[in-house]
């Protein structure tokens, strides 16, 4: 199958590659979670089950071919008497020798086009299980990219907290050096001291969650937990998405939906299968034989024959006791219960690309508002900082100006995280996700 042969290739690829550049792009993580978890290549090798199970031959549309051979060596008493005299023979050890070999051929010549629609679902099922293969894959790489995304988001939030820390560190030196020469109070100084140590133990929390997070992605891709891949921050790109362009992919192209219109396909066959049960099955036969028998007491020096034949059957059903018709019956209701799962199907995956969609171009207002918001944080604190060493600005003041400053950049990255988040999985939906990645 195409998807699975692709991702056999880009996982040998990834095999190269991942690790012998200065950074691992998303990509390249969600190539390595795929090569190394066992449970897609299961699933793949059930793909590989199913088509070699998708044969003619096992639809029954080729000819069987048998073989068969007997020697069979005997050595008796007998004993015999004519029906016109009295006179017994008998005779001991007499040996007999009988060879004998067949070869015959059967074929189907019509059963109601049973064997065409069995040989029609039995490649359905190999689409069946590849989109089933693809719905698997699909979670792992949506997995993935959230680990990848929050090992990115942890490790900013982390940075703007070192830089906190950093700016905690110049207002101490300063609260310590006014105390010493210019008449700053020892309360001062020991405000700042508080905010400075308060802000290191908020940084061993971030320390501790981007380790956490790390170890996390480390797992999902399956490698070892304390490696420390260079991950690349290309964190959002904005996408202009047309709603109903994505509706259109997702009605076409969406993993779910496709397995369930393939399982509707094999129902429909299903119950074409058992209706061509109602219809005569004829048969074409064709064999040859060969015989050889001797016997110490015959009355022929040789006994030999062979030749070939051929039949024609021809059967026809009448009654079985009604297993047929309950057969159609509950065939015919699976094949109208799987047209409502899938019309089901399709309604559910309107509503949550509606509301993803939406989800998304909310999220992308937050992050453009939140980004407003930084530059105006950094504004205020880069002021406040200057008032506050000219000392027209007390330490509540500046400290505040410090706090909404990590506040706002904590904010912004959040909220980056969660328009990517959102963004995933507007393309797990409209069915893309999977060839995006090949690409």
């Amino acid at each position: 199958m195409k998807h699975k042969i692709a991702l056999i290739l880009l996982a040998l690829f990834a095999s190269n590659i991942a690790f012998t550049q200065n950074q691992t792009s998303l990509n390249q993580a969600i190539l390595i979670a795929l090569q190394n978890n066992r449970n897609i290549k299961i699933s793949q090798n059930s793909i590989i089950i199913t088509e070699n199970l998708s044969s003619l031959g096992q639809a029954g549309l080729l000819p069987s071919l048998n073989a068969s051979g007997l020697v069979d060596y005997g050595n008796d008493n007998v004993k015999t008497q004519l029906r016109s005299t009295a006179t017994t023979n008998e005779l001991s050890g007499v040996a007999s020798n009988v060879y004998s070999a067949s070869i015959n051929m059967n074929y189907t010549i019509f059963s109601g086009f049973g064997n065409k629609h069995t040989f029609e679902k039995l490649k359905t099922n190999i689409n069946l299980a590849d989109a089933q293969s693809r719905v698997y894959i699909e979670n792992i790489i949506l997995q993935v990219a959230a680990n990848y995304y929050n090992v990115i988001r942890t490790e900013e939030n982390y940075q703007a907290l070192i830089e906190s820390i950093e700016i905690s560190q110049r207002r101490y030196e300063l609260a310590k050096a006014q105390n010493e020469y210019s008449g700053g109070t020892m309360l001062s100084l020991l405000n700042v001291e508080v905010d400075l140590n308060k802000d290191s133990v908020i940084l061993y929390d971030a320390q501790l969650a981007m380790e956490n997070a790390r170890i996390s992605f480390n797992r999902i891709i399956s490698i070892p937990l304390d490696s420390n891949l260079l991950l690349v921050n290309n964190f959002l790109s904005e996408n202009n998405y047309i709603y109903n362009q994505l509706k259109d992919q997702m009605l076409n192209q969406n993993s779910e939906l496709m397995a369930l219109k393939y399982n509707e396909q094999v129902s429909l066959l299903d119950y074409k299968i058992v209706k061509s049960s109602y219809y005569p099955t004829l048969s074409l036969g064709a064999s040859y034989s060969y015989l050889n028998s001797t016997s110490d007491n015959s009355i022929y020096d040789i006994n030999q024959m062979h030749g070939a034949g051929v039949n024609l059957s021809l059967s026809i059903p009448i009654y079985n006791g009604g297993r047929r018709n309950s057969a159609l019956k509950n065939t015919k209701i699976m094949m109208e219960n799987s047209a409502l799962q899938t019309q089901e199907m399709e309604l559910q995956l309107e509503m949550e690309l509606l509301t993803v969609f939406k989800d998304y171009l909310n999220a992308l207002r937050k992050v453009r508002m939140q980004g407003i918001n930084v530059e105006t944080a950094q504004q205020n604190f880069k002021l406040t900082e200057e008032k506050y060493k000219l000392g027209q600005v007390i330490n509540t003041t500046f400290r505040e100006a410090q706090y909404n400053l990590i506040v706002a950049k904590n904010s912004l990255n959040n909220s980056i995280f969660n328009a990517k988040l959102t963004e995933l999985e507007i393309i797990k939906l409209s069915g893309v996700l999977l060839s995006q990645t090949e690409d």
